[in-house]
């Protein structure tokens, strides 16, 4: 073999290495957007069903977030709901949550944190015409299989 054949043959060669690791850290930059993107559609949707309930049916708005929270979240906020239930049921409070905007604050495969801006149309019977009120919430995630799960709920 010739010289010029050996250089050819290391030149193909780092070349299709080079595409090989390219197309590999494509491929885990594309897994990680979609984990990204999941992410915020599940803290987004999982903030909703936290700040949109109906004193005339408090046990919905429960099973919508416990249906989609770890076990040990879904626990605690078993806990914390009927603790509410009979401030809740006596002022006849309801209120619709909106996401106006959120954002990974980390993240990993396994867990995120994620600061959502949310709104709320809140009605009780002080409030009988509804006000807006306004907070923030970092919401963590914790991925189990192939879909995420509300790990934890702390208002900012």
């Amino acid at each position: 073999m010739t010289v010029r054949k050996i250089v050819a043959a290391l030149v193909i060669l780092a070349l299709a290495t080079g595409v090989a690791v390219l197309g590999y850290l494509h491929l885990g930059d594309r897994k990680l957007d979609d984990l990204r993107a999941t992410a915020l559609a599940s803290a987004t949707q999982f903030t909703e069903e936290l700040a949109t309930y109906d004193f005339d049916d408090s046990g919905a708005n429960l099973d919508r977030v416990t249906a989609v929270s770890t076990d040990e979240f879904a626990q605690t906020y078993r806990d914390v709901s009927g603790k509410l239930q009979g401030l809740l049921t006596s002022g006849q409070g309801s209120s619709t949550g909106h996401v106006v905007t959120a954002g990974i604050v980390e993240m990993d495969d396994r867990n995120a944190l994620v600061a959502v801006f949310l709104d709320q149309e809140v009605r009780n019977l002080s409030v009988p015409d509804g006000r807006t009120d306004s907070s923030r919430m970092v919401i963590g995630l914790e991925r189990v299989g192939d879909r995420w799960l509300l790990a934890s709920a702390e208002p900012r």
